[in-house]
């Protein structure tokens, strides 16, 4: 990646970040709202199903934000050992004062591009919303870095399919009103699973999910939920989902398998 352009995305994305965290507290407009918190709790039961088969395990959080997100993971694994980290320095001072009270849990400054974090470090990294702000191959090759073998990774992600986030990606003026950054893109699900594939993840599953929009009116959450759990399960209606539910995992051979695989790049 070019140095000096990676230098702007850092700098714009944390002021971006700093500015809403000190504004609002938050750093999503949907994460406060009835539905919002619906889908962030759906998203800790998924993870938490799929950590469930460690033993007391270890986990990284990317774009933690202010903590709208952990505090739902942290209330399905309440002893869970997390290391949350994101890249606005004003995000990790709300999120440290709000979750001083969790013993196992720290959060930390930390550019995803270039992490602190040593090598088969963590049994799981997972994030929600966070990939799409960042260069995607750099970012999954510091993910699969980190991981222990036998690791994880889930994340959920805006499905490029799913017409507003089309809008929102592709008129930049509709975006900003929408509080998205320049750098901020959306993924293609065939696309992002060969992206994975390539830097040497396994077992890859990307999979279009949820049509719980956050401003649903509070009365129709029950049957929005419904009807959309319904949806994700037809082959062409599926498609265009507001997320994109994001799997892989770093099994014990992998590291030979990516070195195959740059080696043919």
């Amino acid at each position: 990646m070019n140095m000096h352009k990676d230098k702007k995305r850092q700098m714009v994305e944390q002021e971006h970040f700093d500015r809403l965290a000190g504004v609002s507290g938050e750093i999503w407009w949907g994460s406060t709202t009835q539905a919002g918190i619906k889908r962030l709790q759906r998203r800790a039961r998924l993870i938490a199903e799929k950590i469930s088969c460690f033993k007391d395990p270890v986990v990284l959080e990317l774009g933690c934000g202010t903590g709208a997100f952990s505090k739902f993971v942290l209330e399905e694994l309440p002893l869970l050992r997390l290391t949350a980290c994101d890249i606005s320095p004003q995000a990790i001072k709300v999120a440290t004062e709000r979750y001083a009270n969790y013993k196992y849990a720290c959060f930390e400054i930390a550019d995803v591009t270039s992490m602190p974090y040593a090598t088969n470090s963590f049994d799981a990294v997972i994030g929600n919303s966070v990939l799409h702000h960042l260069p995607i191959e750099i970012s999954l090759q510091e993910c699969f870095r980190v991981l222990k073998p036998g690791g994880i990774i889930w994340f959920s992600e805006p499905n490029m399919m799913n017409p507003q986030v089309a809008i929102e990606r592709n008129i930049r003026f509709i975006g900003k009103m929408l509080q998205n950054t320049e750098y901020e893109t959306a993924f293609f699900r065939w696309s992002l699973a060969k992206t994975l594939q390539k830097v040497g993840f396994c077992d890859v599953s990307v999979q279009p999910f949820d049509f719980l929009h956050p401003f649903t009116p509070v009365p129709l959450i029950p049957i929005v939920n419904k009807v959309g759990q319904m949806a994700e399960r037809l082959p062409i209606l599926r498609e265009i989902a507001g997320s994109l539910l994001i799997y892989a995992k770093f099994l014990f051979f992998a590291p030979l398998m990516q070195d195959y695989l740059f080696a043919l790049n």
